[in-house]
């Protein structure tokens, strides 16, 4: 799922940068070199000590087409080839051979160019090859290659305010280290589809490059992850496919949607990985290039970007209301707030309903979108989710298998749900979404795996709400701050997944400092409460819900007396006080 944008967290390469490493090849004799009707140029690109990534440049420089060809080579040292790309390959001890594939297997006259590269593994060094055939024909050195007999049709656009708009990737020409399977090949990462992907073997040391079919300046790039995301991985551009400039870098990847600002320029645009942040591959929705960075979504700047690059102006007016305010009151379901207007003469701001048994039943979606429109206030749901193998909220789930099955019952569940809150973000009613409430308290199923099989789950919830087209949501990260055997924080899917981050049963005056500590900059809140906050003798929580009725006369409170309290308090703020949303 990093801002985000990624937006905000992107940073320039820098001294970080992990360096490149080229070899130039081949000093062979003059009087050969004359006589060669091809050239090569063998470089490595990445080398992290026991294996390395080659690129290999071929150019034709002969009065003829080479249709259909084989490249030949001995390794002076160890290396074993391991995977390969825009070509096959076979290896006997140190004699190895590249063959084209079907859609590069000419080589134009004079200057054409066909490039391949591969990995190897070695032991000690991983010196460069010194000679190469050609169809048996031996290759020159790696002087310039020639110019191309007449001009580029197409000049190479000058990095101006007329740079060409949208993606420049969109169904560009891809290459990659390694493909997981013939239905996650690396075309999928720039078809334009969110429900497609590329994804790698599961190895570090992985790429992905699409060709833009000419030298564009590069201001964003889009990398819209899966699950399986970079840990630590840059971005690179070359305007050959063989010599490659890192444009930003990071060692702190966390998934999701990373906009990331650069600057440079390049034909060729590549995601190197160096780190996988999970057991599986690197894998990619889509990869977006831009030589101009799309407009931002219309809405305020309060300091917190959403965790949804692509959130809509009501979300984002919400996210800087909530940043802006405190004691907004809540409480969960419409009887109840009924009743605090009946008790105080006021109403709460905020509404909490619930996506109860909606998997084995219904949700009065619409009653919701009714509510907001003619109360206009501010609508929550939370989530208690059945087990998607049987049981309720509370029982035995072995979900962690389902995690990548998207024809598995868990998943229908989550897309059930996410077309309610598309349903109302259509409407016009933006969602303080609370899904995998009460993390840390391991009586939850979606607590019982651990930390990271739950941080897996919510950003899968996440994905699938960005497949849908659901921008209409506000990411409640929820928990209990204090009293627990695991901490909060160690349940926090990343920034890049999370707007707000909530306690439950507010216990005690440290509780607010701890949630704040927990991500950059997040609003915090309490999502669930046995009675109202009191503005003169509570801290200043942005807002809080109290919780259903059956806790008026359970929670040993006398929570009809405070809601009194709060409600006179004209620091606490009520429905009639919320600004017009429909204008946002």
């Amino acid at each position: 799922m990093t801002h985000r944008v990624r937006r905000a967290r992107a940073c320039l390469a820098g001294a970080a940068a992990l360096t490149l490493l080229s070899v130039a090849v081949i000093s062979m004799p003059s009087a050969q070199a004359a006589a060669s009707t091809c050239q090569v140029r063998y470089q490595t690109t990445n080398d992290w000590g026991s294996g390395a990534t080659t690129s290999v440049l071929v150019t034709n420089t002969s009065t003829s087409d080479v249709n259909g060809w084989t490249l030949a080579w001995t390794f002076p040292g160890n290396q074993v080839i391991g995977d390969i790309w825009s070509a096959t390959k076979t290896q006997s001890g140190a004699s190895a051979t590249a063959t084209n594939l079907g859609y590069n297997a000419d080589i134009p006259a004079n200057g054409g160019t066909v490039s391949l590269g591969f990995n190897v593994t070695y032991s000690g060094s991983n010196p460069a090859p010194t000679a190469f055939t050609l169809n048996g024909t031996t290759c020159g050195d790696t002087g310039p290659t020639p110019p191309p007999t007449s001009p580029p049709s197409t000049p190479t656009p000058d990095p101006s305010p007329t740079a060409p708009a949208g993606n420049l990737a969109r169904n560009r020409p891809t290459t990659a280290s390694s493909n997981e399977g013939t239905d996650l090949t690396s075309n999928l990462a720039v078809d334009g589809n969110g429900a497609s992907r590329w994804s790698s073997s599961y190895t570090d040391q992985q790429w992905i490059q699409v060709d833009l079919g000419d030298t564009y300046p590069i201001s964003q790039i889009t990398l819209r992850w899966e699950s399986a995301y970079g840990r630590a991985y840059q971005i690179q551009t070359s305007t050959d496919g063989v010599t490659w400039t890192s444009v930003y870098n990071t060692s702190t990847g966390d998934g999701g949607d990373d906009v990331l600002a650069v600057n440079g320029s390049g034909r060729y645009v590549r995601m190197s990985g160096t780190v996988r942040g999970t057991a599986w591959g690197y894998s990619l929705y889509e990869f977006e290039v831009y030589a101009v960075q799309p407009p931002t979504p219309p809405g305020p700047s309060c300091g917190q970007v959403p965790a949804d690059p692509n959130a809509n102006s009501k979300v984002r007016n919400l996210l800087c209301y909530l940043k802006t305010h405190t004691y907004l009151s809540g409480q969960t379901d419409l009887p109840d707030a009924d009743r605090v207007q009946q008790l105080t003469g006021r109403y709460p701001a905020m509404v909490a309903f619930d996506f109860m048994e909606y998997t084995r039943g219904s949700v009065q979606t619409q009653q919701v979108i009714d509510w907001a429109r003619s109360r206009k206030g501010i609508v929550a749901f939370q989530w208690h989710w059945y087990c998607p193998r049987g049981g309720n909220y509370s029982a035995p789930c072995d979900f962690a298998p389902d995690l990548n099955n998207p024809s598995s019952k868990l998943y229908q569940d989550i897309d059930l749900v996410v077309a309610e809150l598309k349903k109302m973000g259509d409407a016009g009613v933006p969602v303080l979404f609370r899904p995998l409430h009460e993390a840390n308290n391991n009586y939850m199923w979606w607590a019982k795996k651990g930390q990271d099989a739950y941080k897996q789950l919510w950003r899968l919830i996440y994905q699938r709400a960005q497949l849908a087209g659901a921008h209409n949501i506000v990411w409640v990260f929820n928990g209990m701050a204090s009293g627990q055997g695991t901490s909060l924080s160690s349940w926090y899917p990343g920034d890049a997944y999370v707007d707000l981050v909530t306690s439950d049963y507010f216990q005690s005056a440290s509780d607010l400092a701890t949630v704040r500590a927990i991500g950059s900059g997040k609003t915090a809140g309490v999502a669930e409460t046995f009675s109202p906050l009191n503005p003169n003798s509570d801290p200043a929580w942005p807002y809080f819900v109290v919780w259903a009725s059956r806790d008026w006369n359970g929670s040993g409170k006398d929570v009809a007396g405070l809601w009194r309290t709060a409600m006179a308090n004209p620091r606490t703020i009520s429905i009639d006080q919320l600004p017009d949303m429909s204008a946002w």
